[in-house]
Formats: C-alpha cells, sequence, structure tokens
C-alpha cells in the first residue's frame, strides 16, 4: 500500500527540499535552554548556537523572529523614529554591513532596514518559546508514536505548535486528516489511498473498529471508483488485499449489516461527479467480499468489466442519474 520511506508534505507536491526532514528542534531547544535556564542575552545565545550548529547569526535570527520564537519589545513606529536619528549615507552602511542592497530612495533603504530587524532590536523569549521547551518530550513522542514513518518532522512542528493544548490523542489524527484533505482537494488518488491507509492502521493499533470501518470504506470506495485517476484507468488494479483482508477482521469485530450501512453513507458522502462502477455494484462487492469470495477472482472481474474495459463509457452524475448510482 504505501512506498518505503514514502513521506507526505502539506507544504511540497514534489522536489521537497534537501534535508527538509532534518528537524529545527534541536538547536532551537538549545538556543531557549540557554536563555531560559542560564541567563543569557538573546544576541550570546545566538551566537553561541550559531556557532555550535555552524549557522548564520543572521539566518538563526531571522528564523526565530519569523517563527515567533523571539518578539521584538520595540514597537514599528518607535523604530521609524529611531531611523530619523540617521541620515542616508549611515543607513546604506548598515544594509552594506549585513551584505543587503544599499541602493534607492531613502524611503525604500529605511523599509529594507525594517524588513531585516537591522536597528531598534529589543528582543525577548516569546510564550511560544516556553511552550517548545515544556512539550519538547510530548511532540517528540507523538511524531515518533504515530507519524515518524510517512511524515516530515518540520511540518508536523509547526501544526503542533498551533495545537498544543489539544489532547495528546487527536493531534496525531487531525494531522493525518490535513493530508487527507489535501488529497482530496488536489484530486490525488494516490496520496488520499494512502492517507487513509495510515489512518486505518492508527485506528486498528488503537483498538476502533469504528472508526477504523470508516476509513477502510473510504479507502475500498475511492479505490472502487477510482475518478480522480481516469487517465491512467487502465493501470488501475482495484482495491488492495489489505483492504479486502480489513473488511473481513471488522465483520468479526462488528457485522455485515453495520459495514454495508456504512458503506452507502460513505460512498454518498463522496459526491462523485462521474462513476465508473455503480454504487450498487461496489455493494454487490462488498458483500462477495464479506461472504469470503476469492480476493484475486474479484479485482480480476472489476478489471475486465471496468478498469481494462477499453469500451467502458464513465457515466457522469446528473439529477436524472443520481437515484441509479
Amino acid at each position: 500500500m504505501l512506498d518505503d520511506n514514502e513521506k507526505f508534505s502539506l507544504k511540497y507536491n514534489d522536489n521537497v527540499t534537501a534535508d527538509y526532514d532534518r528537524s529545527r528542534l534541536q538547536y532551537t531547544f538549545d538556543f531557549i535552554y540557554l536563555v531560559l535556564k542560564r541567563g543569557a542575552n538573546i544576541d550570546s545565545a545566538v551566537r553561541g548556537v550559531a556557532n555550535e550548529y555552524e549557522l548564520s547569526q543572521d539566518d538563526l535570527r531571522d528564523y526565530l523572529v519569523e517563527n515567533k520564537y523571539i518578539l521584538n519589545k520595540t514597537k514599528p513606529d518607535e523604530i521609524k523614529e529611531l531611523l530619523k536619528q540617521y541620515n542616508t549615507k549611515s543607513l546604506k552602511k548598515i544594509l552594506k554591513k549585513h551584505g543587503l542592497k544599499a541602493s534607492g530612495k531613502r524611503k525604500r533603504i529605511e523599509e529594507r532596514i525594517i524588513k531585516n530587524h537591522l536597528v531598534g532590536n529589543d528582543y525577548y523569549l516569546s510564550s511560544k518559546s516556553r511552550v517548545f521547551y515544556k512539550n519538547k518530550k510530548r511532540r517528540m513522542r507523538i511524531f515518533d508514536d504515530y507519524l515518524s514513518d510517512h511524515y516530515y518532522f518540520n511540518e508536523f512542528n509547526d501544526y503542533y505548535m498551533d495545537n498544543y493544548r489539544k489532547k495528546e490523542a487527536k493531534i496525531p489524527i487531525e494531522y493525518i486528516k490535513k493530508h487527507i484533505s489535501k488529497a482530496t482537494e488536489e484530486k490525488n488518488h494516490k496520496n488520499y489511498a494512502c492517507n487513509t491507509y495510515i489512518m486505518i492502521e492508527h485506528y486498528h493499533d488503537k483498538d476502533n473498529p469504528r472508526k477504523m470501518l470508516e476509513y477502510v470504506l473510504k479507502n475500498y470506495c475511492m479505490n472502487l471508483n477510482p475518478v480522480w485517476k481516469i487517465d491512467s484507468l487502465s493501470e488501475h488494479g482495484g482495491f488492495p488485499i489489505n483492504i479486502y483482508d480489513y473488511l473481513i477482521y471488522l465483520q468479526e469485530k462488528l457485522s455485515k449489516n453495520i459495514i454495508i450501512s456504512n458503506y452507502y453513507l460513505v460512498w454518498d458522502s463522496f459526491n462523485f461527479d462521474r462513476i465508473i462502477v455503480p454504487k450498487y455494484e461496489g455493494y454487490r462487492v462488498l458483500k462477495d467480499i464479506l461472504h469470503l469470495k476469492d480476493y484475486h477472482r474479484i479485482t480480476q472481474d472489476l478489471i475486465d468489466r471496468f478498469y481494462g474495459n477499453d469500451d467502458l463509457k464513465i457515466k457522469k452524475i446528473t439529477q436524472k442519474t443520481l437515484f441509479d448510482f
């Protein structure tokens, strides 16, 4: 179902940047530790961490500011007043000192200085930094226990910092849901199937068959009616054997009637605008699975009649045809 080492990104569709999965956690933590526990000032902590990890001090400071680990006490209006004390030549020297473009009118020069936080800096640790420090172990435990095989830590860390007040059990579930939503918005069949499968495994490990059933059926319906991969339909092999096995497992845990009634609810939730395999046909296939019909016979029949059928006419849903499918 999942490729080895496959990871999903909320930010990148492909071409994930080099070292993207290398966590910034440790040097962020070390910086906060120096200020919070060792009493270092912001500048010396930035300098110490930058030297330790061979980072640019300016890049590290920018990262801490952009991610609101440190905040500036000086208000924007106060910085503008401060800049009035400098002549244009002095302002250009400040820009050149930091390797920035120094040409242009004074207004643009001032904007460049403000944007790059070059004067009037009076930084302090934010409450976010304190949360970051206190929640390090919890954050790493959640990621390592549930998410590390398939997701990038950098993105999870950003999500966690915005959602740390939530109950621990909800955090990984809602994070996976974000990936499922992204796959749905992009109509990406592979990512949808893979992320729903990750959710299936999560609920299987948690011994929650009711919630597990929801995602097994979502995976089943989308693989049965793969409307997001019509251009490569002939390569589609139906639903994977893992889904077949899980449906039989859930029949033992729940019941055939519960599975079938939920099938209709899940199918309707997709609001399919095109039909490759009709809903009723999906019901018949589901019954075959629950009656333990051979998996390979089921999928080969689907391939012959639908996915590999050159004469197949894909139906578009209209108000007239709505109840037929």
